[in-house]
C-alpha cells in the first residue's frame, strides 16, 4: 500500500521479534513446509514490508516445498540467468561452496535486469560450524541518512547497472560456457538512483557495488565518490543486520530496498537453496 505499511491483524501463535531498530525480524510459530494459510501469508508479507528481511528457524524445505512457499508470495523466476538450477526444479538455485558459490561482495540481486527480483527466499541445507553468516543492509535507512540537499540531487539521477563486474564469478559458475557472454551483452540497464517502493511508498537508494557501474551524466570521479559515500553509509553498523545460520533456517528479504553480503570466513561446506520472486521495473521519485 503506497504511503504506509500494509495493515494486518495478529495471527494466533505467530510472532515477529525485531532484531535491530531498522531492519530484520525473527518469526516464530509457523511451519512453512505445511503451506501457510492466507492470514499467515499476509502476516509474513506485512512483516517483510516493515522489517525488510525476516528469518525463520528450523524449517524443513526441500526444493519443491521451497518453490511452493515462494509461490504464495509471488511468481518465482528462473533460478538464475547464468547459474544452473537444481535438477527438476528450474526456479531453485543451489548455492554450494563446494561448487564455487560465493557472494562476498555487497549487492542487490540481479539489478542489471530491467525488472530485478522483488525478493528472494534462502534456505540453509548445510552450514559450517563457525562463520558463513549473511549481512543485510537497509537502503531506505541509507537514503534517510543523507542530507536533504543530497537526497534531492540523487532523486533526479539514474545509474547504469551491468553484470560486467561480476563476469569472473559468472564465468566460473557457467558450466556450459555459453551464458556469461549473453548476460554481459544485455546491459547496461538504467535504474533510478532513488527508488520508490511500490508497496510502502518509502524511498531507498537503489545502487550496489557489484552491478552499478556508474551514475549517469556524472564524471567518473564524481560518480565513484558518490557511490563510495553511499556504500559507506549503507554499511555502517546502525544499518545492518547479521544472521548466524543454522541448518533449516529460512531468510526472506525485500530486494527492492536492501543489499546483502555472504561472509567467506568459514571452512567446510555451506550449501543453500534459493528462489527469487519476479519484480517490477524500478520507479523513481515523481515518475
Amino acid at each position: 500500500m503506497a504511503g504506509g505499511f500494509l495493515s494486518y491483524g495478529p495471527v494466533p501463535g505467530i510472532e515477529f521479534v525485531p532484531l535491530t531498530t531498522v531492519l530484520g525480524a525473527e518469526g516464530s510459530g509457523v511451519h512453512l513446509a505445511r503451506g501457510p494459510d492466507d492470514s499467515t501469508v499476509e502476516s509474513i508479507r506485512a512483516a517483510l514490508l516493515r522489517h525488510k528481511v525476516v528469518f525463520f528457524r528450523g524449517q524443513s524445505l526441500d526444493p519443491a516445498a521451497l518453490t511452493a512457499l515462494a509461490r504464495r508470495f509471488g511468481e518465482p523466476t528462473e533460478a538464475h540467468p547464468v547459474e544452473p538450477s537444481v535438477e527438476g526444479h528450474p526456479e531453485v538455485l543451489a548455492l554450494d561452496s563446494e561448487e564455487g558459490a560465493r557472494a562476498d561482495v555487497w549487492h542487490s540481486d540481479l539489478t542489471f535486469q530491467p525488472e530485478p527480483p522483488m525478493g528472494a527466499m534462502l534456505h540453509a541445507e548445510v552450514v559450517p560450524p563457525v562463520g558463513g553468516d549473511t549481512i543485510w543492509s537497509d537502503m531506505a535507512a541509507t537514503y534517510e541518512a543523507l542530507s536533504p540537499p543530497l537526497q534531492r540531487f540523487l532523486e533526479g539521477l539514474t545509474a547504469s547497472h551491468t553484470p560486467a563486474n561480476a563476469g569472473a564469478y559468472f564465468a566460473q559458475r557457467d558450466a556450459a560456457g555459453d551464458k556469461a557472454s549473453l548476460t554481459a551483452a544485455s546491459g547496461p540497464v538504467h535504474h533510478p538512483v532513488v527508488r520508490v517502493h511500490p508497496e510502502t511508498g518509502r524511498k531507498s537508494v537503489f545502487v550496489n557495488p557489484l552491478f552499478t557501474a556508474k551514475i549517469d551524466g556524472l564524471r567518473r570521479r564524481e560518480s565513484d565518490a558518490l557511490l563510495s559515500l553511499v556504500l559507506d553509509l549503507a554499511t555502517q553498523p546502525e544499518r545492518l543486520v547479521r544472521w548466524h545460520w543454522r541448518q533449516g533456517d529460512l531468510a526472506f528479504w525485500d530486494n527492492r530496498c536492501t543489499m546483502h553480503y555472504a561472509l567467506l570466513d568459514f571452512s567446510g561446506r555451506r550449501a543453500m537453496t534459493r528462489v527469487a520472486l519476479r519484480g517490477d521495473r524500478p520507479t523513481g521519485v515523481g515518475r
